[in-house]
């Protein structure tokens, strides 16, 4: 960049109103060293849409000695006039410069992280600081963003903000990311963290979006990650998800379970599986159907938890199931023909209890009967159904 002339510019607000100032205190400015290159360019600059009380802030930031004896402090600036600073700055290109003032500020400012920077604030940094600012600046920022005070919708935009810092090379800068998500209480925060490496991190996320009320967009970006995502780990919460939040018989959320039945990883396949038990109904046509698709795989792991879904999702067909499974009782390999059993034996144990609590009901109302006089149920004639 070169070392500052002792030159004068002139900078013209929206409003016409001329302000001179010294080129080494905005000599961070592409825009201001091109001028001051340029003997004959002796004219104001423009700043449209800079109101004159925008640029006097401004030129009052960037210089330490006014902020100083004035006692400027983050406080004194409204909403309104943080986007216009932005705005400038960009307009000067001094993003960087602001943001750093910015940064010292909130450290002068909110020394204790658990005093909250304001929500306007926070969006402002984290989404346009993250590039800019030194490590130490941006983890204090991101651990005093917890504990403002903000609506629903502040709180979503944040998260936006902070999603790419979790894939910081900075370690600390990763950690602060990570603990301003953990406390979030918004789905957006729980689908990043859905995609984290630990364990009860995915199963922390996994029970607030099942205690959720989940829009479709919501259970559309679990589809995205059950499907698509390059870690079994994620696709397998990512199942376990889509079988608490999406609605009985939902169509896509099916077909991709469905899919998921004959993914390479077993956590995958029972994570599928418990979640299509879970939203696919009874007798579901559909549901049937796709997973019909899975249990004629060629692949015994697919078939065995295909079947295993087929024996409780379809009650109706039954004798189909047997069939499939007495097959791959007769052939494959030997962990083939034990799923195979298991399933057989689950559908025996299921009719026998079916079986018991309808002779127990009966003795029930043959007592009932006998107490009132009345033949019992096995002497009164055919059932309907019987004849």
């Amino acid at each position: 960049v070169g070392e500052p002339p002792d030159g004068i510019v002139k900078l013209q607000s929206a409003e016409g109103e001329v302000f001179e100032v010294r080129a080494a205190l905005l000599w961070a400015s592409s825009l201001i060293r091109s001028v001051v290159a340029d003997p004959g360019l002796d004219e104001e600059i423009p700043l449209p849409k800079a109101p004159t009380e925008i640029v006097a802030f401004f030129l009052r930031l960037c210089d330490p000695s006014r902020r100083a004896d004035d006692g400027l402090g983050l406080r004194d600036i409204s909403e309104e006039e943080f986007g216009g600073l932005i705005w400038l700055a960009k307009l000067l290109d001094m993003q960087s410069v602001l943001l750093q003032v910015l940064a010292h500020l909130v450290k002068d400012e909110f020394p204790d992280v658990h005093v909250g920077i304001p929500a306007e604030l926070q969006m402002i940094l984290v989404r346009q600081a993250s590039d800019t600012l030194q490590s130490a600046a941006l983890c204090h920022i991101l651990r005093s963003v917890v504990r403002a005070p903000m609506s629903k919708v502040y709180a979503s935009g944040i998260v936006l903000a902070i999603t790419p810092l979790i894939g910081s090379p900075d370690e600390n800068v990763r950690a602060a990311a990570f603990e301003a998500l953990m406390h979030f209480r918004v789905v957006e925060a729980k689908l990043v963290l859905l995609e984290h490496r630990d364990f009860g991190v995915r199963a922390s996320a996994n029970r607030f979006l099942r205690a959720a009320t989940p829009s479709e967009e919501t259970v559309g970006a679990v589809l995205q990650l059950a499907a698509n995502h390059r870690s079994f780990l994620v696709r397998e919460a990512a199942a376990k998800a889509l079988g608490d939040m999406a609605p009985v018989g939902h169509k896509l959320a099916v077909q991709t379970l469905a899919d998921l039945l004959a993914d390479d990883a077993r956590e995958v396949r029972e994570a599928a599986s418990g979640a299509l038990r879970g939203i696919g109904g009874t007798d579901d046509p559909v549901v049937i159907a796709a997973v019909i698709r899975q249990a004629l795989s060629k692949d015994w792991p697919v078939r065995s938890v295909a079947l295993a879904v087929l024996a409780e999702i379809a009650p109706s067909k039954r004798e189909l199931v047997e069939d499939l499974a007495t097959a791959m009782q007769h052939g494959g390999a030997t962990m083939a023909k034990m799923a195979a059993a298991r399933v057989l034996q689950s559908m025996r144990s299921v009719k026998e209890l079916r079986d018991s609590t309808q002779r127990d009901c009966e003795e029930q109302q043959d007592d009932i009967a006998g107490a009132h006089g009345s033949p019992p149920s096995s002497l009164a004639g055919p059932r309907w159904g019987d004849e």
